[in-house]
């Protein structure tokens, strides 16, 4: 079965009530997340790395959210296993061959559709978004996020389970492919052409767009980067296409027509390939997800170390604007 990219929740609770989670090649995943302190790379490395039955089986606060409340049928994903803090990146992707034995332990077969939902901020589509990025890079093209998350789907009194077991599934059969050049990287971006530029270089070529609200953009607001490192707010040559602003005050995303609203008083030139860039790669995704799902033609690329990278291994890159500006 092939469902739309963007599922609304009455298709979902039809899929429930019909009986296809689960058992009709369809998995409903909830992808709820807190954001924490990057653990010191080189002891994850050397200790946790690929561990994935002993990181499942670590306590967290999403981990309890799940188990306390979650739309029945739904497996737990945590990106805190799914990806690992790398040297420069607080998320970096494992090879295709160590990711997929993650999967297989979730339970999940090869050819499924996949559900993605969270909850919170942006609809609960923040963290949901790039666990369907993620999977997009390890070749699996099946793939769904609910639109308006967990809370929204409880809000309209929709079935909610908080039994003490939930949904435990035996492992699965699924493989990764290498898809990952989805994913910009950082000696990509940099890397010198004979007149000695690169891609930054040449933003006439791409659609650089940076996922952030406006006011970090601008330095109105804080960015989270290292003012002693840093000289500006943003890489030059990139244009703010805030992805909060597609998503509206429903929590649901804004209408095709709209979203395109936002991406033209952006900038966005359909003719151009397209690379997202945010703080982590987190809002990044979103914007990649949405974009793809109103231009499914367009060459969405998500730079997946983002800024945080950008401020350890390039930090005088980052001088568009004024760091902290009122």
């Amino acid at each position: 079965m092939s469902l739309r990219r963007l599922l609304d929740a009455k298709t979902l609770g039809e899929l429930l009530k019909k009986g296809y989670i689960n058992k009709e090649g369809i998995r409903l995943i909830d992808c709820t997340y807190y954001p924490s302190a990057k653990p010191d790379y080189s002891e994850f490395k050397e200790k946790h790395y690929g561990k994935f039955e002993e990181l499942m089986g670590r306590a967290s606060k999403q981990k309890q959210l799940y188990l306390g409340s979650r739309i029945p049928e739904a497996i737990f994903a945590d990106l805190d296993v799914a990806m690992y803090p790398g040297r420069f990146e607080r998320f970096s992707l494992y090879e295709p061959e160590v990711f997929e034995k993650y999967v297989q332990l979730l339970g999940i077969d090869k050819g499924e559709q996949l559900i993605f939902y969270g909850r919170g901020a942006f609809g609960g589509m923040l963290f949901a978004s790039r666990f369907a990025m993620l999977f997009k890079g390890y070749g699996h093209s099946k793939y769904s996020v609910l639109d308006g998350g967990f809370d929204y789907w409880k809000a309209r009194g929709n079935e909610i389970d908080t039994s003490a077991n939930p949904v435990q599934l035996k492992k699965g059969d699924w493989k990764a492919t290498d898809n990952l050049h989805i994913n910009v990287t950082f000696e990509e971006l940099e890397k010198k052409d004979v007149e000695g530029k690169d891609m930054l270089d040449h933003p006439e070529k791409v659609n650089f767009l940076d996922a952030r609200i406006r006011e970090q953009f601008d330095g109105r607001q804080d960015t989270g980067l290292d003012p002693y490192r840093v000289d500006g707010c943003y890489i030059p040559g990139f244009k703010n296409v805030p992805a909060a602003e597609l998503v509206g005050e429903d929590q649901m995303i804004k209408p095709a027509n709209l979203v395109k609203e936002v991406l033209d008083k952006g900038g966005y030139d359909k003719s151009k390939p397209v690379v997202t860039s945010c703080n982590t790669g987190i809002q990044a995704s979103l914007l990649a997800f949405i974009m793809e799902n109103v231009y499914p033609e367009t060459n969405v690329r998500v730079y997946n170390g983002s800024l945080k990278e950008m401020e350890q291994r390039d930090p005088k890159r980052i001088s568009g604007g004024k760091l902290n500006a009122n």
